[in-house]
């Protein structure tokens, strides 16, 4: 099975065994999760280019191109209409998205072989090794520390061609990615594919991408697809990661992009942003679910299915008394057991005041209290012991590891 680096510029030859030209270029037709039979050849003879439908290709590997035909009888001046790809001139030396291996690498070559009786482009060779043998030089010294590693052309999703697969097929290919494997490849891409791939996920999940980013990369993603572009994914994003964000523009720039954003969640956001830093009140979330004390659990479970979409996840439920003050926390194992006609008021777990949080308390008192008393996640209330937001675990750790 060759490499394409092995194909380019041989002499091709018809059944008459004359010289007609050199394989300029490969043509091939992409569909997604298929190996990419070979459509044309793009062959420089003397008087131009010419292409020749890859069925009446007699021979083809290193030492030999050779065709069933006499090349008049078989050769277009022009391209047909269609999809086609140019292996060389629009697949060799740029970036493809590895699905499988969820990370972007440059194509340095191209494995050819036989699949179902058909020849296709079977593998992108990403190796150091790939490039020696472009220069010739992969059978020297220089090669011999090296090995090849090929990627399925199956799982890999080119990202940086303007006639190849678009923006929107990589998004289907890598929906199925966890938010962090995506944020690596968004991360890898340059600003430009960086911030197309993010667009071209629907704004939920390309919100759940963003906040896995470099926080210094996710500014300048935002800012490089404009507010407008940009406030759709912003207002899926949960309230303290925007709050966070934010905090990265300018005065002016804050107020552009969060006019993009949807009224309660700036209004919560402009909030936030008066709370300092790495405390209670800076690190805490709004984006919970609280009840009154009179709740029966048929109600809330009625409630959780309503607002299940909107928020990342629903571990426990906050109660309220109609003044506002907090009353007391309900697990969602506790709802799942309990009978349909009880109260949340009644199974709430009542705190006491030193298992809560003020919003002026710093980051070594949230993680001594969190980890005194086994909290996945802790109320803050404020001086008038009213619930104003709630520090996850989650919080903490991207204070410890703000890289991961």
């Amino acid at each position: 099975m060759p490499y394409i680096s092995e194909l380019l510029n041989n002499t091709i030859t018809d059944s008459s065994d004359d010289s007609v030209g050199k394989l300029q270029d490969i043509l091939i037709s992409p569909k997604a999760d298929s190996f990419a039979p070979l459509e044309f050849l793009v062959v420089k003879a003397k008087d131009g280019i010419k292409f020749v439908p890859y069925e009446f290709v007699a021979n083809f590997n290193s030492s030999e191109i050779s065709l069933k035909n006499l090349f008049n009888k078989v050769v277009q001046n022009e391209l047909p209409k269609g999809q086609f790809v140019y292996l060389k001139k629009e697949v060799l030396d740029k970036q493809i998205v590895d699905v499988a291996g969820t990370r972007v690498v440059r194509v340095n070559d191209l494995r050819i072989g036989n699949f179902e009786n058909k020849v296709c482009v079977l593998g992108i060779d990403s190796s150091f090794k790939g490039l020696l043998r472009r220069l010739g030089l992969a059978g020297s010294f220089l090669g011999k520390p090296f090995t090849v590693s090929l990627i399925d052309w199956r799982q890999a999703t080119l990202v940086d061609n303007k006639k190849g697969l678009e923006l929107n097929t990589a998004a289907e290919d890598l929906r199925h990615l966890h938010p962090a494997d995506l944020a690596n490849i968004v991360e890898d891409l340059d600003v430009k594919y960086g911030s197309s791939l993010l667009a071209a996920l629907d704004s939920r999940e390309a919100a759940k991408v963003l906040e896995e980013v470099n926080p210094a990369l996710q500014t300048i993603l935002i800012k490089y697809l404009g507010p407008e572009r940009a406030g759709k994914i912003m207002s899926q994003m949960s309230t303290d990661e925007l709050v966070d964000l934010v905090k990265t523009f300018s005065s002016e720039e804050s107020s552009e992009f969060l006019s993009q954003v949807a009224g309660i969640k700036a209004q919560s956001v402009s909030r936030l942003l008066a709370y300092p830093d790495n405390t209670a009140g800076g690190l805490m979330t709004v984006d919970y679910v609280s009840c009154p004390p009179d709740t029966t659990i048929k109600q809330i479970t009625e409630i959780i299915k309503k607002l299940s979409d909107s928020f990342r996840s629903i571990m426990y439920i906050y109660v309220v008394d109609t003044e506002g003050n907090f009353y007391g926390v309900v697990s969602l194992r506790r709802i799942i057991i309990a009978e349909p006609s009880a109260t949340m008021g009644q199974l709430a777990k009542r705190f006491s005041k030193a298992s809560a949080l003020k919003t002026s308390d710093k980051i070594e008192r949230i993680m001594q209290l969190m980890t005194k008393y086994n909290l996945y996640s802790a109320a803050v209330l404020d001086k008038e012991k009213k619930l104003v937001g709630v520090v996850t675990i989650d919080d903490i750790m991207r204070q410890m590891f703000p890289t991961a």
